[in-house]
């Protein structure tokens, strides 16, 4: 190797340790990130856009939420998906606490930022999860067609704010010089999300005994988590926001609740 290739190794294990040393600091220590395998992914894409793919995904959870960021990267276009459910607590009442429109949650893609984007108008879209709401756009300076969409569902009718507990958004984008059409609609026509509106995968009856995996290593955990918020390599993607930590607890009386 040259002393310049030695050099450019270095600066790369170096920046490398100072991005996971500053999640360690902050994101990393607030719950657990696993790269969740096939058998156990909730998100499901049923349009034909990504057929054969096989996405990118990273799971979070903490003792408020669960979350998966799931990547779909083809030939015919990329997706990206944060699904975000709230966990079983016996002791309190949890909610989401997530009110954003289409126009808000599109720009918190890496995909589109540093982007001029022209949106049309948006439109609800029954699927077998719930009501969406779906909303075209294009990217400006690469001609890109794309649609965004978003859902919150499974309302708390007992919280005062009356918050979800189930959340969905995300995007789909054809590849330059394509024309999206109607192509957004049968989209998100086809999301589903399994455990909700289509069953697990449980192979047998012992699936169901299996449990959770042993967690990974905390630098593997960090690594998870660099991905989504940075990408991976190949294109531009990420949620530099993952995760979204907006599980709150309520109360169902007049008592006080803190970080409600």
């Amino acid at each position: 190797m040259s002393k310049k290739s030695s050099i450019r190794a270095w600066l790369a294990s170096g920046l490398a340790t100072i991005v996971l040393s500053s999640c360690s600091i902050s994101t990393l220590d607030t719950g657990t990130f696993v790269s969740v395998p096939e058998e156990r992914a909730r998100i499901s894409v049923g349009s034909a856009f990504y057929a054969g793919v096989t996405p990118q995904r990273i799971g979070f959870a903490d003792s408020r939420e669960r979350e998966e960021y799931a990547l779909y990267r083809g030939a015919d276009g990329q997706a990206e998906i944060l699904y975000v459910e709230t966990r079983s607590d016996l002791r309190r009442e949890l909610a989401l606490d997530f009110n954003k429109l289409i126009v808000d949650t599109v720009t918190m893609w890496r995909f589109h930022q540093g982007q001029t984007l022209n949106f049309g108008k948006t439109e609800p879209l029954k699927n077998d999860i719930a009501q969406f709401w779906a909303q075209p756009f294009q990217q400006t300076e690469t001609g890109r067609q794309c649609v965004g969409f978003s859902s919150t569902w499974d309302t708390r009718t007992d919280d005062p704010k009356l918050r979800p507990s189930k959340l969905m958004f995300g995007y789909h984008c054809v590849p330059k010089g394509e024309t999206l059409a109607d192509g957004g609609r049968a989209f998100v026509a086809g999301l589903q999300v399994r455990g909700v509106s289509v069953p697990l995968r449980v192979k047998t009856a012992y699936d169901l005994q299996a449990g959770d995996a042993p967690l990974p290593p905390r630098d593997q955990q960090a690594a998870n988590l660099v991905t989504v918020q940075d990408g991976i390599a190949g294109g531009v993607a990420g949620l530099p926001a993952f995760p979204l930590l907006i599980g709150r607890h309520y109360n169902t009386n007049d008592g006080r609740c803190l970080n409600c």
